[in-house]
């Protein structure tokens, strides 16, 4: 006979629900081999920051109470101890495990354990119900908790919970049941493992959903079915990332083919739907762009500033230094004026950088309008998307397919697929499939980004 499966029943209490900024206050640990407790432990932790008003009004606990309690990593070794070899039980056990987790990562230890949660286990062998918080499943069950929201006391109920709901299993059942649910334990307590298992690892946009059908996150992958469990095995390392597994009830997922496309309907999917866990990214955090004008005597000048003051700019950029960078590298490989692009000014009569040869001098009239303004036309056109109209040809959602999209006189206008064996060689052909889409500063961005780190891209130029 092999030795028991050990079960270690922890419950916690916290200053906030933010594993990286709030602390424990308070931990209890009961130590149960399937059929008996054989072991238990207990205390207030001081979490070495102020407890607010509101988590002393629901636990009770408050600062005098943990002012003189040990500090975590003066219990640290007893938790490693406790838990050694056991499976970490807890009902919403991302909750719980994740900041026992990130206490052990400040202490620079790494704190790995095998994980069940009970509010899983009861959505799986109590189906129906509206609610599965412990408060509710204890009163459905008649489970006492005379000490709720305190440590032992939640710990205590989840024990003679995770009892009741195994003790309708047959035994030769339990092992296999609990096994299941070990492994499924990284998903989102409302999502099915075969929900995962139907996800492809292929390249394209995938959405998260709540019970109500409500949008909830829009993300981009290479391989759709890899990054969607690695949210949620990152879920721990912050309150809004928990929140949003919490509430997961759905996943969705559009295939694109290629990565291009796949940034260009996440940004456009993102900016339609604006989900509530895509904050940052729907907003546009591009802040600066290059900009043109022509002085008085004909000369196009060039010009970073800020998009609040100005609109479509040649190019945007997040910093000012990136968008100034940029306009340099341009000016040496066209030979253009420094001053005419507001990197340095001309204010003599000679200028020092045409004698040095890095310009030729249109600052101070020492180059004809007509001559400077055909490099700067073509530094133009490399800051929109390096040529002035071209279709980006890649992989299409299928091996019979291709996909493209479409840049017109340096403005994006869209994306779609087609059949290669069909339109081989048929620009105008191609550009029929293409369904229009609007162009915004990200999308700028996005696409400049993806040429320049793929030159190699099958392009199409268009005459």
């Amino acid at each position: 006979m092999g030795k028991p499966t050990l079960y270690a029943i922890i419950d916690i209490e916290t200053t906030g629900t933010d594993p990286r900024r709030d602390g424990i206050t308070e931990i209890a640990i009961l130590l149960y081999d399937g059929k008996e407790l054989i072991d238990s432990f207990s205390t207030l932790i001081n979490p070495q920051r102020a407890i607010p008003w509101e988590v002393t009004r629901l636990t009770g606990i408050d600062n005098d109470m943990v002012k003189d309690a040990p500090k975590f990593y003066e219990v640290a070794k007893k938790i490693v101890e406790l838990t050694e070899g056991a499976i970490f039980v807890a009902h919403n056990v991302r909750f719980d495990y994740g900041f026992i987790q990130n206490a052990f990562r400040r202490l620079g230890f790494t704190y790995s354990r095998k994980q069940l949660c009970t509010v899983r286990l009861s959505r799986k062998l109590m189906p129906g119900h509206k609610s599965y918080s412990l408060s509710a499943l204890c009163k459905r069950l008649q489970i006492p908790n005379d000490a709720a929201h305190r440590a032992m006391g939640d710990a205590t109920a989840t024990l003679k919970l995770f009892q009741k709901l195994t003790q309708n299993e047959s035994e030769s059942d339990i092992p296999l049941t609990l096994k299941a649910e070990i492994a499924a334990n990284k998903l989102p307590p409302k999502i099915a493992p075969e929900k995962i298992d139907a996800l492809p690892n292929e390249i394209g946009v995938y959405y998260f959903f709540d019970e109500k059908g409500k949008l909830l996150y829009i993300g981009k992958s290479n391989g759709i079915r890899k990054r969607v469990l690695s949210h949620f095995s990152e879920a721990h390392k912050s309150s809004r990332k928990m929140r949003m597994i919490q509430s997961m009830a759905d996943i969705s997922y559009t295939l694109t083919g290629n990565e291009l496309i796949a940034l260009l309907h996440e940004n456009e999917e993102i900016k339609r739907h604006l989900p509530p866990y895509n904050r940052a990214q729907r907003r546009t955090r591009l802040k600066y762009g290059i900009f043109t004008d022509t002085t008085k005597e004909g000369y196009i000048s060039f010009a970073v500033q800020s998009l609040a003051e100005r609109e479509d700019p040649l190019s945007p950029y997040a910093e000012r230094s990136l968008a100034e960078s940029a306009l340099k590298r341009r000016a040496e490989e066209f030979e253009l004026c420094l001053g005419l692009c507001g990197i340095n000014s001309c204010r003599h009569a000679t200028c020092m950088y045409q004698q040095l040869k890095l310009c030729t001098g249109a600052g101070v009239g020492m180059e004809p309008v007509e001559s400077y303004n055909e490099r700067a036309e073509a530094a133009i056109q490399h800051l929109k998307y390096g040529e002035a109209s071209f279709l980006i040809i890649s992989p299409g959602r299928s091996p019979e397919e291709r996909s493209a999209v479409w840049i017109e006189n340096g403005f994006y206008r869209g994306f779609g697929y087609f059949e290669p064996e069909y339109l081989e060689g048929d620009a105008q052909g191609i550009i029929e499939c293409i369904e229009y889409r609007e162009e915004t500063p990200d999308v700028r961005q996005i696409i400049q980004g993806y040429v320049r780190k793929n030159p190699g891209e099958v392009r199409v130029v268009l005459k």
